[in-house]
């Protein structure tokens, strides 16, 4: 199995966390894996190997487009100002983050994310799998090839790590996407990005209740598997991962740590955000040597 790992980080980041993220996985991914870093800023003073660095606004010209129209409205920077002619979010939308600035509504920040997932589907015809990874993900140990082949099977079109069980008609909740593989050798994979992409490109997005990557990613999954009957690999809630940091929990804790939210300022994870696994799980991500050093929140 071929697979192209790809991350982007939020331009300022690079000497907070993204730079011990990405310099983790150039150095304990499997070495069978290519790995794409995709800039949203000048490269930064840092060099591998193993990375191949592309300009994501030269990329991706319907990204740059789609920024440069929203990035001087609030609304759909996930602020709650509106200004004339700008978009509004839906009257139904959010809960107790209704009226209140929001990643939620952040449609310019995660677009980046959505445009480095459509253009590394598009353009790695050789591989079998896409793997998105979040930069502030810090690969504290080696990774064999033959677990992330695991995760990836040839059968779903999707791998990620679902947060709650769903049913088609109400959604449930949307899942943590630090960690999404999409199988490129499935025959609805291009239409997938293709749909994603459109819903930028015509503003379709802003008639959604959020507007935030893991949101869309999942009302467009849900459709897929309604209308095309697609297969997707749920590596969280469906094999009984508990806990709400479900990253951390599910298998991919035996290698990495996702230093989701607050965790970027204290550099990792605490101790308390895993949970018991359940009675008959093959693991005990607890019992590794880093996470029994990991700190209390």
């Amino acid at each position: 199995m071929r697979i192209k790992i790809i991350t982007s980080y939020k331009p300022g980041t690079w000497d907070s966390y993204s730079k011990k993220g990405i310099d983790s996985m150039a150095k304990h991914l499997p070495k069978e894996v290519d790995i794409t870093v995709y800039c949203e800023e000048p490269k930064p003073n840092y060099d591998s190997d193993r990375i191949t660095w592309i300009d994501l606004n030269t990329a991706e010209p319907e990204l740059f487009k789609f920024k440069n129209k929203h990035k001087n409205d609030p609304v759909a920077c996930g602020e709650t100002t509106p200004i004339e002619g700008g978009v509004r979010r839906l009257p139904n939308a959010g809960n107790m983050d209704r009226g209140k600035g929001s990643f939620l509504w952040d449609a310019v920040r995660f677009s980046n994310k959505v445009f480095c997932v459509v253009n590394a589907v598009r353009n790695s015809v050789d591989y079998d799998y896409v793997v998105w990874v979040d930069a502030d993900t810090y690969t504290f140990r080696p990774m064999p090839i033959n677990f992330l082949e695991s995760l990836l099977p040839v059968n779903t079109m999707l791998t990620y790590l679902g947060r709650q069980r769903f049913q088609l008609n109400d959604g449930g909740k949307y899942p943590e996407c630090g960690f999404v593989g999409y199988n490129l050798r499935h025959p609805e994979i291009q239409n997938f990005v293709n749909g994603w992409e459109q819903l930028y490109v015509t503003d379709d997005v802003f008639k959604l209740l959020e507007w935030h990557d893991s949101f869309i990613f999942w009302h467009l999954a849900k459709e897929f598997q309604k209308e095309k009957n697609i297969e997707v690999n749920d590596i969280g809630y469906a094999k009984g991962v508990k806990g709400h940091h479900v990253f951390v929990n599910s298998e991919l804790g035996l290698y990495m740590d996702h230093m989701k939210g607050k965790r970027k300022k204290r550099g990792t994870s605490a101790k308390n955000d895993l949970r018991p696994p359940r009675p008959d799980a093959p693991t005990d991500v607890s019992q590794i040597d880093y996470w029994k050093s990991r700190p209390a929140s």
